[in-house]
């Protein structure tokens, strides 16, 4: 695969300019103008007031009706692609929502006028980004006044998260080498130039980057969205690593640490380069090693603020979630969107709108009739069924549980804490937000009185063709000949790894670790799901040893009655596990005595709890 140039002549990075007034008149920016269009007040530049000749007010209060391109919409801009007078341009308006919103308009001034400066101040700074071609500040749209900017559109650009995944795929390995070499290169040109003019783009993720093809195999990259960008000001160490800590976040998922080390170096040597040209330019007081592990200190608590921000919006109104009310008291709510669909994931490509959420819900407990549904659970501790809901992107397979307490004990905590509903769908959520690969929650409803939780029910997505990992092991066993299922053992072993330790690293631990509770997906590639989120709790930092310990024994011990497992597949996974950067290479026979040693306890009060279900239920 290759990536194709654009054509156009496109020119290099400018040179840096007077650093003075942004709104000022300077060369690379060229002339500011203000003017009244129609009787809405414009400040524009590069010949944007022929556009405005020619342009009616109506069509920029109502983009809908002139043919343009819906990009992007949310609760606070919109973005458009508008052809203009044979030229391009994309118009972004601010909505006024919320205190928040008005608060910051009143301090700050208007949404669009920060971002006028911002382009501006790049434009004279030689720093690469969108440039402006006008804003106005106040302007009617549904009722409502709004500001809006219009920047002049890059041809054949793309956000360089999509960028970056195509060059990975390529499958010439020379080229791919050298195509991320040279992307990384500018990337970190680009910033160090902006960083040492004095200017901090405080939502520099990989999306509010652009690359463009400007010949065959050669790009530039240039910023975009830069509404909250700081400026004229130095910075310090502090806002450096805050601000490279941002990019990091989606790229210490896509990129390798070589390559992640490489940008850094490349940074530091392209901030000596600017030292002496800008006013604002600064020294960066830390070494190779010190940015490093500052960086990675800031690139978790970063990861842990945004992670946080994601997972308090389950229970709100807003893009991705939404709160539903339902006959016969039930409340609860449920996903509506996802921003990264998932190949594994058919509701991560569906949107699910809360009419259509109240209309599958508008009696939940039918599934649990046992004369019209097939049970897939009927335990003391739960109900749980299958279910297929009608959508016109196709049909949704489900997962409906609805938690029972099996004593009068678990019956009163139950009712006066937090349902396991609502826990689970908080948990699930979680930890999908921290790239833990599981079985996706779609809907929770609860029926209260008061404090008091009645009834409560969780619904999540199923996979068609998936099955637990103590299945697809005997499966597995049975259809393949020995060479072929010792190495799919060996696959399984890392994979199975890579997705326990996860889990770890993330700051969860599993109480109910065992076989039944992994989902594998065949299709369209190998992947592990958590599924049944009641034994998961976040332990707010690096899980105890004990805690692992006792993870991974249960894991153990829910495999023992599987067919082609040895003793020595076992202590593969140990080993692999345990094993990581500066590890003790003989930890794990530590671990392992102590995991026969709880083995032997678990087995035993397993037995017990047995014989005590059947003489209580009568079953296990």
């Amino acid at each position: 695969m290759e990536l194709l140039s654009s054509t156009g002549d496109v020119s290099s990075a400018l040179a840096p300019a007077s650093m003075g007034d942004p709104s000022a008149d300077a060369s690379n920016a060229g002339v500011i103008a203000h003017d009244t269009y129609d009787s809405v007040d414009w400040t524009y530049r590069n010949g944007f007031g022929d556009v405005l000749d020619r342009v009616s007010a109506r069509a920029w209060r109502n983009p809908n009706e002139q043919g343009w391109e819906l990009i992007k919409a949310n609760a606070l801009r919109e973005v458009w692609r508008a052809p203009l007078e044979g030229r391009t341009f994309y118009v972004k308006y601010y909505r006024t929502n919320g205190f928040g919103s008005i608060a910051r308009g009143v301090l700050r001034g208007p949404a669009c006028r920060a971002e006028w400066n911002s382009g501006i101040y790049a434009l004279n700074a030689g720093i690469a980004a969108v440039e402006p071609a006008g804003c106005a500040a106040a302007i009617l749209r549904d009722g409502q006044k709004q500001s809006l900017i219009v920047t002049e559109a890059v041809e054949s650009a793309q956000p360089l998260n999509r960028y970056w995944l195509a060059i990975c795929a390529d499958d010439d390995a020379a080229r791919r080498r050298e195509d991320a070499q040279q992307l990384i290169d500018l990337l970190a040109e680009m910033i160090a130039r902006a960083h040492q003019a004095g200017f901090e783009h405080m939502d520099m993720h990989a999306a509010n980057i652009l690359v463009q093809p400007i010949s065959r195999r050669r790009y530039r990259t240039m910023f975009v969205d830069l509404h909250s960008a700081r400026m004229d000001v130095p910075l310090g160490a502090r806002a450096v690593v805050r601000n490279l800590a941002q990019l990091n976040q989606w790229f210490r998922r896509h990129a390798g640490v070589g390559q992640r080390l490489r940008f850094l170096r490349s940074y530091l040597r392209w901030r000596n380069e600017y030292e002496q040209s800008f006013e604002h330019a600064r020294p960066l007081p830390l070494s190779f090693d010190r940015l490093v592990r500052a960086l990675v200190r800031e690139a978790d608590s970063h990861a842990e603020r945004l992670w946080a921000q994601r997972d308090r919006r389950v229970r709100r109104n807003g893009h991705y979630f939404s709160r539903i009310k339902l006959p016969g008291g039930w409340r609860g709510s449920v996903f509506t969107r996802c921003k990264q669909p998932l190949a594994e994931s058919r509701a991560s490509r569906m949107t699910l709108d809360r009419a259509w959420w109240t209309r599958q819900l508008a009696n939940p407990l039918r599934w649990f009739d046992r004369e019209k549904t097939d049970l897939c659970k009927n335990s003391h501790s739960a109900t749980v069924a299958r279910a297929v809901l009608e959508h016109e992107s196709g049909n949704l397979p489900l997962i409906v549980k609805r938690p029972l307490s099996r004593n009068w004990r678990r019956a009163i905590a139950q009712r006066l804490t937090q349902s396991r509903s609502m826990r689970g769908w908080k948990t699930g959520h979680a930890m999908i937000h921290r790239d833990i690969a599981a079985a996706r929650p779609l809907a929770v409803l609860e029926r209260r009185i008061g404090p008091l939780v009645l009834d409560n029910i969780l619904i999540t997505e199923a996979v068609p063709g998936a099955v637990d990992l103590e299945t697809d092991l005997r499966r597995e066993h049975a259809e393949r000949s020995p060479r072929e299922w010792s190495r799919y053992k060996r696959e399984m072993c890392e994979l199975l790894v890579r997705h326990v330790r996860r889990l770890q690293e993330r700051g969860f631990v599993h109480r109910d670790c065992k076989a039944a509770n992994i989902l594998v997906v065949k299709h369209p590639a190998l992947k592990l799901l958590w599924i049944d989120f009641d034994g998961v709790r976040r332990s707010g930092g690096t899980p105890s040893l004990p805690n692992v310990l006792r993870a991974l024994m249960r894991l153990h011990v829910s495999l023992l009655d599987s067919p082609g497992l040895t003793r020595t597949d076992r202590l593969r996974f140990l080993k692999s596990f345990v094993a990581c950067f500066g590890s003790d290479p003989n930890a794990w026979r530590s671990a392992w005595r102590k995991i026969d040693e709880l083995a032997e306890l678990k087995i035993a009060k397993r037995a017990v709890r047995r014989q005590w279900k059947l003489a209580r239920y009568g079953r296990e």
